[in-house]
């Protein structure tokens, strides 16, 4: 510690500030060495680059195709954790669409045919638009893109709607994250269906940055050709059921209603029946959904907890949306968290 009295003048001031700057500086060198700085930043901020085995999988991967294939699963040695690996070209494998050809077909299962929309399952991509391949290279949550997903077998697609520059976009949170053109996007999804005629896809529609309504987003879907005449409208009475799955798809006949389309935080849609009539149904209103905010695997585990209802109907609710993602994104953590046997252990 330094000392010195005031007869010195601003001499002394400057020595007391230099001495003090010398110890702080010797004090940050210290903290710098010894403390686990880089395993602080890494918890805030993920690292997002694909290791080398998944970098050689991004090279070598085929052009995807109408029919999928996706590695079986392998149960890790806890029993719940399954394969941490992406997926290799060699191995087992399993096709998604398992109807015989010419056959009725829905979801890739003859047996979904008899099913309601409410009664199914649908495995969903969180923020979708956030890739890697075809997006902003910050911020992303998925390596490939959404036409990769639906050709997997992914068949519910969570889409945050902004308006950034005036133009309505999808982006997550921010106009540089994520960031794809609506049009492009909607695109794809309807060349993935009109490839295949018996699929049904769930659309869910988070309204986000810079207040974009649902009328925006409506107008840019009846530019592309056929896109809202694929569109089911629900009947405004609530009592009524949710159709079968058959007559969503309707193999060989006219007028097939194979998108629903759901959406919140919609300031145009508060009213319930506000975007009922184009096709645009409020999630809330129909779906229960649990917390979306876990920091680790472990709070997932905490089924008392992670299955809790903290959005949507309490009862009576016709779908239940089980939110399955580690928050910043996390390519290990994913790998666990999406294995089956992860998530049947949750929903047992």
């Amino acid at each position: 510690m330094a000392s010195c009295n005031s007869s010195r003048g601003p001499f002394c001031t400057w020595m007391v500030a230099g001495s003090f700057l010398v110890v702080f500086l010797a004090v940050m060198i210290m903290a710098l060495v010894f403390s686990p700085i880089d395993q602080g930043v890494a918890k805030v901020i993920p690292n997002f680059e694909p290791n080398e085995e998944q970098r050689a999988w991004i090279l070598k991967r085929d052009t995807p195709t109408a029919s999928p294939t996706v590695p079986l699963e392998i149960d890790g040695d806890d029993g719940d954790e399954g394969d941490t690996k992406l997926p290799s070209s060699s191995g087992q494998q399993y096709k998604f669409i398992q109807c015989d050809e010419g056959g009725e077909c829905c979801n890739g299962n003859a047996l979904n045919c008899n099913l309601r929309l409410n009664e199914m399952s649908f495995a969903t991509v969180h923020n979708a638009n956030s890739a890697k391949e075809s997006s902003s290279a910050l911020g992303y949550n998925h390596l490939f893109d959404l036409d990769g997903a639906l050709v997997a077998g992914y068949r519910a697609i969570n889409l945050d709607v902004c308006r950034c520059d005036g133009k309505i976009r999808f982006c997550h949170n921010f106009c540089d994250f994520g960031s794809r053109d609506v049009t492009q996007v909607l695109l794809e999804i309807m060349k993935f269906l009109m490839n295949n005629v018996s699929e049904v896809v769930v659309l869910i529609f988070q309204f986000s940055t810079g207040n974009p309504t649902a009328e925006e987003l409506y107008e840019v879907m009846q530019d592309v050709d056929g896109f809202t005449e694929l569109m089911y409208v629900r009947p405004a009475d609530p009592s009524v059921e949710w159709p079968l799955m058959r007559d969503l798809v309707k193999k060989g006949q006219p007028d097939p209603k194979r998108i629903v389309v759901f959406q919140y935080n919609g300031q145009d849609c508060a009213v319930a029946s506000a975007c009922a009539p184009l096709g645009i149904n409020n999630y809330f209103s129909y779906t229960a959904e649990t917390n979306f905010d876990f920091g680790s695997i472990e709070d997932m585990r905490n089924v008392e907890e992670s299955c809790k209802i903290t959005r949507g109907p309490k009862e009576g609710a016709a779908f239940y949306g089980v939110n399955t993602f580690v928050t910043p994104p996390d390519e290990d953590a994913a790998a666990i968290v999406n294995a089956l046997s992860f998530i049947r252990r949750r929903l047992n």
